[in-house]
């Protein structure tokens, strides 16, 4: 008996410092959208500055593709012994190359695709990732509202205890079951601001900033009444920015085979050449200009020209079983998604009328108890039941509207950049 009262003090104390500083922080009127905050991590996040890199560089890419087409001078010096010397200048400008320069371009401008891609694949994993943090952030912000309420209430059912121990009706042994009760909230309550903090410190990393102030999550309907599966599946084949890395990675694939194919034929180039001085017998002119074309053609060593060949076309087969496995991945979670999404729409009328329920029992419990014909325990365990179906519910909207959220950015309906939702 001694230890469950010290016990129960312990907690008691605890929760009380616990209390102020919620209160304190409950005391701050300021309040910061979710979006915001988002805004701030697709600004500054490691992730998405190093993914515009990659697209700077990219471009940088094209443009080297691009001056391929063009003329490409060219200096040789010569120097022997004594003072002969001679310089040679050229300019060659490619006429034909079997396709050696498209396939470079065309590689060039796969490889921008995949890198745009990627910013918004990195953009993609950030937001699904602030929504993570966000849903526990919520659910424990509002399990500790909560569980505050729950107290109050089994400190009225003590007040009341006190007066029928008072009057000899009920014993010690009553009120420490009731004391229990709110032992075992208090180490809720507890647990519950630990795990709020952390979804904080989790935001607060994402952001790259501390954040003082309470967040505000109000979503409003992205998904219809009636949700086509179908569609869902189609949308995210559509927009998924993975799938989209995937397709331009298939293009530069392509590309590459483009590339071993073009090696194989020669390369015609119209080469204007000036040269001036000689190293060799003296009677050579001292001063040559010269236009003329030139073939050349270089396959590698024996038959490895046509070993790229099939490599290339390998790499392109095993690109586009990659993204059929990505798909199968990002389509079953969606399916996971959806499945609780329906489920938590579909029970939240269930919580709803079993609260009813459980509110109708205490209230009748009470009411028994008081004219004797109900027992201390049975309106105790009655309040424990009301308050569990209370938090149930309240998690079970946050999950609806997480799940909504998640299901929305899966199938494009969020704008990755600008974060409106197209409904």
């Amino acid at each position: 008996m001694k230890y469950l009262l010290f016990f129960t003090i312990v907690f008691f104390n605890l929760e009380a410092n616990d209390r102020i500083t919620y209160a304190e922080g409950s005391n701050n009127n300021c309040s910061v959208k979710f979006e915001e905050l988002v805004f701030d991590g697709l600004n500054t996040h490691p992730s998405i500055e190093m993914s515009r890199e990659t697209i700077k560089a990219a471009e940088f890419e094209v443009d080297i593709a691009e001056w391929g087409y063009f003329p490409t001078p060219s200096i040789e010096y010569s120097v022997k012994s004594g003072d002969k010397n001679k310089i040679t200048t050229r300019l060659d400008q490619p006429i034909w190359t079997g396709g050696k320069i498209d396939s470079a371009y065309d590689k060039a401008i796969a490889m921008k695709k995949e890198a745009s891609h990627e910013l918004n694949e990195n953009r993609y994993k950030l937001i699904d990732n602030y929504v993570d943090a966000l849903k526990e952030y919520l659910k424990t912000k509002k399990k500790i509202k909560a569980l505050n309420h729950n107290k109050s209430k089994f400190y009225d059912l003590s007040q009341m205890l006190d007066r029928f121990i008072k009057a000899g009706e009920l014993s010690l042994t009553d009120k420490n079951l009731l004391n229990s009760r709110i032992a075992s909230l208090s180490s809720d309550l507890i647990i519950t601001k630990s795990k709020h903090k952390v979804s904080l410190i989790q935001l607060e990393i994402l952001t790259g900033k501390k954040i003082n102030c309470k967040i505000d999550f109000n979503p409003q309907d992205m998904l219809p009444t009636q949700i086509n599966v179908d569609k869902l599946v189609s949308e995210l084949q559509e927009y998924h920015p993975t799938l989209k890395m995937m397709d331009a990675k298939i293009l530069a694939a392509i590309s590459e085979v483009d590339s071993a194919k073009s090696k194989m034929w020669p390369s015609l180039v119209l080469r204007a050449e000036h040269t001036k001085g000689t190293i060799y017998d003296e009677s050579n002119p001292e001063t040559e200009t010269l236009v003329y074309l030139n073939l050349n053609i270089s396959t590698g060593a024996g038959l490895s020209g046509l070993s790229n060949i099939d490599k290339a076309k390998i790499d392109i087969s095993r690109t586009k079983f990659e993204k059929s496995s990505k798909l199968k991945e990002l389509l079953d979670l969606l399916m996971i998604d959806y499945t609780n999404y329906i489920t938590s729409v579909s029970h939240t009328q269930m919580i709803l009328d079993d609260i009813e329920i459980a509110q109708n029992i205490f209230e009748s419990n009470k009411r028994l108890f008081l004219s004797q014909k109900k027992s201390w325990l049975d309106l105790v365990n009655s309040l424990s039941e009301l308050n569990k179906q209370k938090i149930k519910y309240v998690e079970l909207l946050i999950d609806k509207n997480i799940l909504e959220y998640k299901i929305a950015l899966k199938t494009g309906r969020v704008d990755l950049e600008t974060l409106e939702v197209a409904f």
